[in-house]
């Protein structure tokens, strides 16, 4: 396995610990103060590692092309964010990430095949299905039982018809964010990307805030609670480098499929630290997607 496709995957872990462990927050945190948070720590601790690894002038000398295409996608994968997140709360769970993660790996295949002239060779494609597969069996597994909310929601083919059209856009945006930093990269390197990523994300949350005031402001809680959020926005910078750096160095398609299997790690470690029970459905997605993951890897 190749350093870059360790990297893709170490993202997927990276990214599933970060929704797990805000998993355990209070309710009165909402989704837009998890994704301040997670931005204004990753920028912050991105700008602290520029300058003190000396690498500030890979950002000031970096050519303005691709600055301003590391701009674009930090655009386009914080809209993209937001509305995964809205599309969450309004259709269930299991549909809008199965929604969101299909579309969005074969969208990615499409447009690196199109745009980048990368190519999908036969056993990556197998395996691609094999990962979207199992992401599909573990979303759809055993979620009746799980809140009455859920219950609700999936009763409602209004919801289901919303979450499943916000994931769409989303899988769009991601897309689109993802050729873009592609290029990007092409004239800089991933420090540099990742850097740019969660700078311009956390202006844009800042300005958000400043305009709206108290309505956006985080609610009085305890210190468990900003626990939580900090771990979680460590995971969320951890997964924004591993992305930048895999995206650096292998195909976009190929880096894509591989961080798709978010949801397998996500089920692993919400039974290691979650409690959550994990049945013959849920070993059968995750047997489905570790073997496409394999094929994947070996594909090359």
């Amino acid at each position: 396995m190749h350093l870059a496709e360790a990297a893709a995957l170490l993202n997927a872990l990276c990214w599933a610990a970060t929704g797990v462990t805000a998993k355990s927050l209070s309710s009165a945190v909402r989704p837009y103060h998890v994704i301040t948070v997670h931005t204004l720590l990753a920028g912050t601790v991105f700008i602290v590692v520029v300058l003190a690894s000396g690498q500030i002038s890979g950002v000031t000398d970096a050519p303005t092309r691709a600055l301003l295409l590391f701009a674009a996608a930090a655009v386009l994968n914080t809209f993209g964010s937001y509305i995964f997140f809205t599309a969450v709360s309004k259709g269930t769970v299991g549909g809008t990430y199965t929604t969101t993660t299909g579309l969005y790996v074969l969208l990615s295949l499409a447009a690196g095949a199109v745009f980048l002239d990368e190519r999908v060779l036969p056993l990556a494609g197998i395996g691609a299905a094999g990962i979207l597969s199992g992401v599909f069996i573990l979303n759809g597994r055993g979620k009746r039982g799980s809140t009455a909310l859920e219950q609700e929601s999936q009763n409602l083919r209004g919801r289901l018809m919303a979450g499943a059209g916000l994931g769409a856009v989303t899988a769009v945006l991601w897309t689109l964010g993802l050729l873009v930093l592609k290029w990007g990269l092409e004239d800089s390197d991933p420090l540099t990307g990742a850097f740019m990523r969660n700078v311009v994300a956390a202006a844009i949350y800042v300005g958000i805030g400043l305009s709206l005031g108290a309505k956006t402001a985080i609610p009085k809680t305890g210190t468990r609670d900003w626990v939580i959020m900090i771990a979680s926005a460590g995971f969320f910078t951890a997964s924004t480098y591993t992305w930048n750096y895999a995206l650096a160095n292998t195909d976009a398609g190929r880096t894509a499929v591989l961080s798709s299997t978010a949801p397998v790690f996500a089920l692993i470690l919400a039974v290691l630290f979650l409690r959550e029970r994990l049945n013959v459905i849920a070993l059968a997605g995750t047997s489905a997607a570790l073997v496409g993951t394999l094929l994947v890897v070996i594909s090359k």
